[in-house]
């Protein structure tokens, strides 16, 4: 499986997100330079991933 990334944050920052998808479904991943890791949700429902992203985007994810 092919997973695209669709929307993500500035790549000028220490920390970025990408909001992935692929076959009706997503995951948001988040990637921390400083500290060398790559972390992401669960897969769920395309709409559910985009939810979850437009949340970090305003800074209201818990």
């Amino acid at each position: 499986m092919r997973i695209r990334v669709v929307s993500w944050t500035r790549g000028c920052r220490p920390t970025t997100y990408e909001l992935c998808g692929a076959a009706g479904q997503g995951f948001v991943r988040r990637t921390d330079r400083d500290m060398r890791t790559v972390h992401g949700t669960s897969w769920t429902l395309t709409a559910a991933a985009r939810h979850a992203f437009g949340q970090i985007l305003r800074g209201e994810a818990p």
